[in-house]
């Protein structure tokens, strides 16, 4: 198991990918405007932006970044991220898991316990 599967098991969603071709539940990215500049995005749905809520101009923190995921509340949701290093850098993902490395050990023996 993967450091973002580990994450994606802790957040309680089903996977957090870079390599996602459908609708995702939550997407992580940067977007180019019409006049050239950058965007950050996380959107629940990208064809309907809500600019206040969506929409950053600098990259958004890890922990916002961890509190939409966290919203989802979905075991069956899949979150796409455009790009690890800038949205979910390993160090980061690495501290949050050891931080909560309780709540993954129970998490990971109830869903062994299921299988």
């Amino acid at each position: 198991m993967n450091m973002y599967e580990k994450l994606a098991t802790l957040l309680g969603v089903a996977q957090i990918t870079d390599d996602y071709r459908g609708t995702p539940d939550l997407e992580i990215s940067e977007w180019h405007t019409a006049d050239s500049y950058d965007i950050h995005v996380m959107t629940n749905d990208s064809r309907n932006i809500q600019f206040d809520y969506d929409v950053f101009y600098y990259t958004p923190s890890f922990n916002q970044i961890i509190d939409r995921i966290k919203e989802l509340q979905d075991e069956d949701a899949t979150v796409y991220v455009s790009d690890f290093e800038t949205y979910l850098p390993e160090y980061e993902v690495d501290d949050y898991i050891n931080e909560h490395e309780e709540d993954l050990l129970e998490q990971l023996n109830v869903e062994n316990y299921d299988n």
